[in-house]
């Protein structure tokens, strides 16, 4: 049985777009779902995978600076496109903890711009920290050594009580799905 890769864990966007593509394609339905820690890792191990599925957000930005753009024309020979197609992320939130002054940030490369945006916007420099996945901004927002953070809206009843939502967001992500070759 083929495998879909993508990144994990199961609270993320790429997980929900997976699970959305075996629901609504009878093609994908058979097939399972791999969760990786980062794309990365998938990046690096495409020659494993051979027969298998990628699905990636074109919005990939990798810890060394690499893109969906550059990750692809660096693996046009391993990779097939089979699908593309547009659906919105699950909403996004800005969030503050009102107990923890201290303008640091915890979020996921792709929403930087968001957060800078909340920079401006306030008059603030914040110190971010990126992690790979949206729900491990979560995490360790929940920590309490962070005053703001993106993260999706699936982790919103996890808020205490000095913890607020500053800022809702729900942009739209294109999708590719490769077969690895």
């Amino acid at each position: 049985m083929p495998l879909i890769h993508t990144l994990g864990p199961k609270e993320t966007d790429s997980n929900l777009t997976a699970q959305n593509l075996q629901d609504g394609d009878p093609h994908y339905q058979s097939f399972g779902i791999k969760l990786h820690p980062d794309f990365a890792s998938i990046y690096e191990k495409l020659d494993q995978y051979s027969g298998d599925y990628f699905l990636v957000p074109v919005g990939y930005q990798g810890p060394n600076g690499d893109t969906w753009t550059s990750q692809h024309y660096a693996h046009w020979q391993q990779l097939r496109i089979q699908k593309t197609w547009a659906a919105p992320t699950m909403e996004m939130l800005l969030v503050e903890n009102t107990s923890q002054p201290n303008r640091r940030a915890v979020s996921h490369k792709t929403t930087k711009t968001l957060l800078e945006d909340f920079e401006k916007a306030n008059g603030l420099h914040l110190d971010i920290d990126f992690v790979p996945a949206k729900p491990l901004a979560a995490d360790a927002f929940f920590s309490g050594d962070y005053q703001y953070a993106i993260f999706s809206q699936n982790a919103e009843d996890q808020l205490q009580k000095k913890q607020r939502v500053i800022g809702r967001f729900q942009p739209e992500m294109i999708w590719c799905l490769y077969q690895i070759q």
